[in-house]
Order: C-alpha cells, then structure tokens, then sequence
C-alpha cells in the first residue's frame, strides 16, 4: 500500500505500487576463462555482483557443480533467502536450441554438444532456470536498459576472450534461425585463404581478428609481456606495432560488421565483450570498413557503437529473462488469482 486516492463518492481508494525487492532474479555469464554473477531486482537494478575464475574445458559437470557453489554462496552473502529467488538465468558463449536447452556443437565448448543445460542445472538448483546464448542475452540487455532502447532492430557484436558472436534482435525479439544457431558472425569467412579456425574451417572472423590470433601476432613481434588482454591493450596505446595488430582486427571486424548491414538492416550495431575495452584502438577503424563497404543506405539509420552495460551486459540480460517471466501474462493471472 503507497497511500489512499481521493474519493469520488464513497470510500477512498487505496492505491498499490509494486514492491519491485518482493523477489530477486540472479543472472550468470559464463564465459570461457571467467564467471560473471549479478542478483537483480524486479527492475533490473543490480543488488549484488560477482566474478570468479571458471574453465569451459573442464567440461559440464565442472560447471554445473561451480555454479551451483558460486549461487548459493552469492545468495547468503546478499542475505537473500532462496525462497524469494524467482530463477536464474545463464549465458553461455554456444548456441542453444530453445525448445530442448541443448547446446548445439559449440565449437569453443569441448564436451557441451548436446547437454542439456537447463535439464541439469535445474536438477541442483530449487527455482526456475533459463539458459541462453551469451551475446542474444547481451543484446536483449542493451535493448532494454543500454544503447539500443530507441530501435527495433538492433545487432550485437560480442567480442569475446576466445570467440565472436551476434546476437539479432528483430522487430524487437531475439532472431534465432531454424535451430537456434544464428548470430555466429565469428564464422563468417573473411579470407578463405587464412588461418585454420576452431570451427575446422579456414580464415573465420574468429580466426583472424579474435584475442587469441592478436597475443599469437604479439608474441611474434617479442612482446612477450602482452600475454593478457589488459597488459595488451595497455601497451598497444604507446606501441605502434601493438597498436596496427587491432587496426588490423578491426578492418576484419569492421568487413563483417558491412555484411551484417547488408543482410539484416539493423538501426543500430553495439559492440561489448571483454575485447570492447579496447574502444580506442578497434572501433573507429570497424566503423570507416564497414562505411566502405556497406550499401550506403544501410548506414542512413545505424550507428556503430560500445555497449553502455559493459561487462554486466550478459549476465543482467540473462536475468531479464527471468523478469520478462515474472511479468508474462501466465505469470500475472496466477499471482491475481492469488490475492
């Protein structure tokens, strides 16, 4: 109860506002190298953060049992009791078939094709769980609480320690193809004739401007101290040779980013991920290749630009898909058939 209305003829109304700390929803990324945690609330206000070290090789069980430890760990120290959990979401950085929860032979995920996440995941944990692909997640995020709010079509470019992927968003829901594997730009070729690529194929998007082929191009320079996307970065800002290495990667990003805007006319292209630190050095160069490339009347209405939801982007879209299920029409007549 907020406060009483005023009366028109007999007893005053009582006016009621949600309370939007009633429950929580608890989003989680994982990524290759790293776990990403947010508790939100019903708002997507972020109560409480958390980032640990994880390894997606070590395989699926490795990761169900991690998480589970890192959410109830989490939840005590926010003193959230798990009763009021409405469920947590999880990015992964593979594709998904929605209607199963399996992944589809994510070629940066050793021993995940086929599991069904969502299945064990749920048997560990006592509420509603979701699981999604990292940079759809990530989009839907930035087009609810980041840049992309004022369009209907919008792409995001997740660019990440180890892989690149997209994420559509279409007239305002989530493109995700036949089976769910759309949105992998980091298999677009950009040189047939370039290096081999995780997928098994030859000169991907992933193969020649991801983080891994730039510490290899690094090392062969003797930079051996750049062996981190930090010390890296830091160092490309003072080091010419450093410096044309994402030039480089950002004249491929910036071709595929062109193919993108051919194909599907997004009204804006975000960039995030852990690589998006490197805004100086990637994104004016994606942006002049792809202006080039590009028809120009795909360029009238769309910009090129970093996420403003940073390194929460994934994780806090994840929990918006647990928000987005509090408040679904089912959801809503159950709860007012409560009262």
């Amino acid at each position: 109860e907020v406060q009483k209305g005023e009366s028109r003829g007999g007893r005053r109304p009582i006016l009621l506002e949600l309370n939007y700390r009633s429950h929580c929803c608890v989003g989680i990324e994982l990524a290759t190298t790293f776990l990403n945690l947010v508790i939100t609330d019903l708002k997507a206000e972020i109560l409480y953060q958390h980032s640990e070290p994880f390894d997606i090789t070590a395989g699926p069980d490795a990761a169900v049992e991690q998480v589970t430890q890192v959410v109830g760990r989490s939840l005590a120290e926010a003193q959230i009791d798990q009763a009021n959990v409405s469920g947590l979401g999880i990015g992964i950085p593979g594709p998904i078939t929605q209607t199963t929860g399996q992944t589809i032979a994510p070629p940066i995920m050793p021993g995940w094709n086929g599991v069904c996440l969502r299945d064990r995941f749920s048997e560990m944990l006592p509420f509603p769980v979701y699981v999604d692909n990292d940079a759809n997640l990530a989009a839907l995020a930035e087009y609810r609480w980041g840049t992309a709010q004022q369009v209907r079509n919008m792409a995001y470019i997740y660019l990440g320690t180890t892989g690149i992927g997209a994420g559509l968003v279409l007239n305002g829901s989530i493109y995700r193809g036949e089976i769910g594997s759309a949105g992998e730009i980091g298999h677009s070729t950009i040189d047939e004739d370039g290096p081999l690529c995780s997928c098994g194929s030859y000169g991907c998007l992933e193969a020649m401007a991801g983080l891994p082929q730039i510490l290899r191009d690094a090392a062969k320079l003797n930079r051996e101290h750049a062996r981190s996307l930090e010390t890296l970065v830091a160092a490309a800002r003072t080091d010419p040779a450093l410096r044309e290495l994402f030039v480089k990667a950002g004249t491929h990003l910036g071709v595929a980013v062109a193919s993108l805007l051919n194909l599907y006319n997004p009204g804006l292209v975000v960039l995030g991920g852990p690589m998006a630190m490197a805004e100086d050095l990637l994104l004016e160069t994606a942006r002049t290749t792809a202006r080039q490339r590009a028809l120009p009347i795909t360029l009238e209405h769309c910009d090129i630009v970093i996420g403003k939801l940073k390194t929460h982007a994934v994780a806090l879209g994840a929990a918006g898909q647990i928000i987005q299920s509090v408040f679904s029409p089912a959801s809503l007549d159950t709860l007012v058939g409560q009262l």
